[in-house]
């Protein structure tokens, strides 16, 4: 999606390097995967669920929630699973956990607050790492006159609302830029409401 005015062109496109909220952001649970083809949640050393059932780590969970993942057209993970769209479970299954201990709960909140908060935490961490995976990320750049590129950034999250990811890249910028964005967001709103 782009936009032009005063010589000015604004591109927003998907992130192509989104940062990975299991590296780059700090987060309460501990996300285990296990599967033959793929590397995915946060790094562990067991070799299976087995292996990790009989761990010391394990017998430290406090709260916890599977973690399942959908591969079709796509990779989709969720802790509740997929049976709205595959009732079969032809193409879903258990992938893993999510969990935290108690001391990471009270080190993340600064008390121990109740597990149906903890749960709330642990399944928003499989969301935003679920749209991590499904480019739910963007980037800007503006193009001046010439071609040279004025400005740019990436890493916006969009949750919910396009329009959101607008306002927050407005505001990252230079007050010099703001019209284009508010063009662009008038320009967005015509097509949504197409």
């Amino acid at each position: 999606m782009d936009v032009k005015l005063n010589g000015l062109t604004l591109h927003i496109e998907p992130d192509c390097y989104p940062p990975d909220p299991r590296k780059d952001y700090d987060h309460l649970g501990t996300m285990l995967c296990w599967h033959r083809h793929y590397s995915f949640g946060d790094q562990n050393e067991y070799k299976n669920p087995k292996d990790f059932y009989e761990s010391k780590e394990a017998k430290n969970i406090y709260v916890s929630l599977p973690v399942y993942m959908l591969d079709h057209s796509g990779t989709y993970f969720s802790t509740t699973g997929f049976s709205d769209v595959d009732p079969d479970r032809w193409d879903w299954g258990q992938l893993g956990i999510i969990y935290c201990t108690e001391e990471s709960a009270k080190k993340w909140f600064g008390y121990l607050p109740d597990k149906e908060t903890l749960k709330a935490q642990l399944n928003n961490e499989v969301e935003l790492y679920n749209d991590y995976m499904n480019g739910a990320w963007f980037a800007f750049y503006i193009e001046g006159k010439d071609g040279e590129i004025e400005d740019s950034c990436g890493g916006f999250f969009q949750n919910g609302n396009f329009a959101d990811v607008l306002k927050d890249m407005k505001e990252y910028t230079d007050k010099d830029y703001h019209s284009l964005f508010d063009k662009l967001a008038v320009k967005y709103e015509k097509q949504a409401c197409m």
